[in-house]
């Protein structure tokens, strides 16, 4: 995860093959570092940055917008020069999002999953998580963090960012079986 080129061409030119932007792929440079290097590309939504995401985020729909902009960035890729079957798409749980905004984000998991790009899901332990199960401690969050994961691969994500990567993966094989 990055915002800084400096940061991405060094961590590329250590081997690094994918590029999680945490920015969304804003910047002419990365998005030019991402097709001359022919790395994937996680484009990531945040509203404002860093040090200001979370101060009264607003939106008039969560939703439409982060798939706007999810859309917009990828196609600013593939103009840059960037393969579309290297593009990833993270609405962004938890960067400049309220509860609610996360719990829309969510529950649209099909749709954004159906835009043409891998969904990544990433809500592993996050604040989200804990206002949801009432669970204050990230570390404490492996089973909501569990379910809401195996819920969205249900949903089509097909990247998972977790952290506790031994349970999800037990629970992804009970849902696999269980799908048939």
């Amino acid at each position: 995860d990055t915002r800084h080129v400096e940061v991405a061409s060094a961590a590329v030119e250590a081997g690094a093959c994918i590029i999680n932007d945490v920015t969304g792929f804003r910047d002419p440079e990365m998005r030019r570092l991402a097709a001359d290097q022919g790395v994937g590309c996680v484009i990531m939504h945040m509203l404002g940055d860093p040090t200001n995401m979370q101060i009264d985020p607003r939106y008039d729909d969560v939703v439409a917008e982060i798939r706007s902009f999810l859309l917009g960035q990828a196609e600013l890729l593939i103009g840059d020069g960037v393969a579309a079957d290297c593009i990833c798409i993270d609405p962004g749980p938890g960067f400049g999002k309220t509860y609610d905004h996360n719990l829309a984000l969510l529950k649209a998991t099909a749709e954004l999953s159906s835009l043409g790009y891998p969904l990544m899901a990433a809500y592993s332990r996050k604040g989200f998580i804990g206002k949801l199960t009432g669970v204050e401690v990230p570390a404490q969050r492996v089973a909501g963090s569990v379910a809401v994961e195996v819920w969205a691969a249900s949903q089509g994500a097909r990247v998972l960012r977790v952290h506790d990567v031994k349970p999800t993966v037990e629970a992804l094989r009970v849902w696999q079986a269980l799908r048939g």
